[in-house]
């Protein structure tokens, strides 16, 4: 891995150090162009008018044709003058017809006569010609036309950058200007290597890192994390990670609650079925066994089967019907509907079982009109079960009371019942988010009370528990309560 990630940022110092050298050479040639095509097109503008002086004011030609000697005279003066320059007599055809230097040096005796004309019509631009004694090399000039008796006979043309200042130029510039340009530029490549290697250095020192802590993840380490700052360039990076190890790292732990939650509520409900069962049987083997039974208690015995299998039956039941709602794709039929009048037809079947019992039921405020956008089967098996349950651990003699009340966009249900108080432990399971998964459930917490709970949570309804003044258990259900529109006046 290390070799690897050496390799990856060996290449990225090798690619940024071509980058910067490109852009060095570049950059010197693009500045030497420029240079050159500023001096020579600000030469060319100030000699602009040195052709038309030495056809003017010399006049080396007559009727007889060019008079030599003062060509010769004006031609050499003007070179004496300005050394770089190069003095030729063109006739109307470009074609090179005097000029002051040896003849061998003459390389091209035509001139395009498109490019004089193109400058005379315009002085402003840089324009370039061909240079009778260089002419792979194009040359800034000047140039006239030279008229006699009103008549163009041909142009004075002028090279303003002949041959030696070109060898004086090549001269100075390699010699003054070639030599700092090589040297800064040398000095900046040198600077561009030492900082790369640096920066890449620093990098590869954090992409180490990066990959130590992966390894480790990789081994199943899910407390390792990144201690980068936000300034980091990998900062990004390690706080996506981070997050996403604390969320497995949660998502691990609330697995791991679930399933220990999952065994002891598969033991608790191995032994709720199977203490029904366990009774059956005995009462089952008794009527095999004994024949002097009496018909009176052949009857109580079947009774007491039959209920047994039915508590069985209705364990299975929510069994199932708890299953079916902590799978992820349920979701509750809900519809609006008036709460109370489900509580009091729950209220009323009940009725027979608390008269056994001696167990007082009241109902405050059980005629509330209110609607709740719920599922109603869902809701009703609510309040069974609360009721239900109240039932079992009220002792005779004793009470339950349900009371409607109106908060806000809420209608809140508070059962309250004497009798066997709520364990610690049932209190705090109820009252937290089970969907955090951080408390267990506890063993006192039967499959009525988990669906309650199961079903408030699908339908974001509060639901909390207490004990008050030491004797009572109390349950409080906050239901949302659905508003219904209001009709449009015509």
């Amino acid at each position: 891995m290390k070799t690897r990630s050496t390799g990856i940022f060996s290449r990225i110092g090798i690619f940024v150090f071509l980058i910067i050298a490109v852009l060095g050479v570049l950059f010197v040639y693009v500045t030497y162009t420029a240079t050159s095509d500023y001096y020579q097109g600000s030469t060319q503008l100030l000699n602009k008018d040195v052709a038309g002086h030495i056809a003017k004011l010399s006049a080396p030609f007559s009727s007889a044709g060019i008079d030599h000697k003062k060509a010769d005279s004006v031609f050499n003066s003007t070179m004496i003058i300005s050394p770089n320059t190069e003095v030729y007599f063109l006739d109307t055809m470009g074609n090179v017809k005097y000029y002051y230097a040896p003849d061998s040096l003459i390389k091209e005796r035509k001139v395009p006569v498109d490019k004089i004309e193109t400058y005379l019509s315009d002085h402003l631009h840089l324009i370039k010609n061909t240079d009778p004694r260089d002419p792979g090399n194009p040359k800034i000039f000047s140039a006239a036309p030279v008229t006699y008796q009103d008549q163009k006979i041909g142009y004075i043309y002028v090279i303003l950058a002949g041959m030696e200042y070109r060898s004086v130029a090549e001269f100075v510039f390699k010699s003054q200007v070639g030599g700092w340009a090589t040297k800064v530029f040398f000095i900046i490549i040198l600077a561009t290597v030492v900082f790369s290697l640096l920066y890449t250095s620093r990098l590869q020192k954090r992409f180490n890192h990066v990959i130590r802590v992966l390894d480790q993840f990789k081994e199943g380490n899910l407390n390792v994390r990144f201690s980068i700052g936000e300034k980091d360039e990998f900062f990004p990076i390690a706080d996506a990670f981070n997050k996403m190890v604390a969320m497995l790292d949660n998502n691990f732990s609330r697995l791991k609650l679930l399933e220990d939650e999952r065994k002891t509520f598969l033991a608790n409900i191995s032994h709720d079925l199977r203490t029904p069962l366990a009774v059956a049987r005995g009462y089952t083997e008794t009527l095999l066994i004994e024949s002097t039974t009496s018909r009176k208690e052949q009857e109580e015995y079947l009774e007491m089967i039959l209920n047994k299998i039915t508590q069985v039956e209705k364990l299975v039941l929510q069994l199932f019907e708890l299953s079916r709602m902590e799978s992820v794709n349920f979701t509750p039929q809900k519809e609006p509907f008036v709460f109370s009048e489900i509580l009091q037809e729950t209220i009323k079947g009940a009725e027979f079982q608390a008269k056994k019992k001696s167990i007082t039921i009241a109902c405050n405020n059980c005629e509330d009109t209110t609607l709740i956008d719920a599922d109603i089967s869902m809701m009703e098996r609510v309040v069974q079960n609360l009721l239900e349950n109240a039932l079992k651990y009220t002792e005779g003699n004793g009470f339950i009371t349900i009371t409607l009340s109106r908060e806000a966009d809420s209608l809140i249900m508070q059962l309250e019942n004497s009798g066997t108080l709520l364990s610690p432990q049932l209190l705090d399971w109820i009252n937290s988010d089970t969907g955090e998964g951080t408390i267990k459930r506890p063993k006192q917490a039967g499959l009525g009370l988990a669906l309650v709970k199961r079903i408030l949570q699908l339908h974001n309804f509060g639901f909390e528990a207490d004990i008050r003044n030491n004797m009572v258990n109390y349950f409080i259900i906050s239901m949302n309560s659905y508003k219904i529109p209001a009709k449009k006046v015509l």
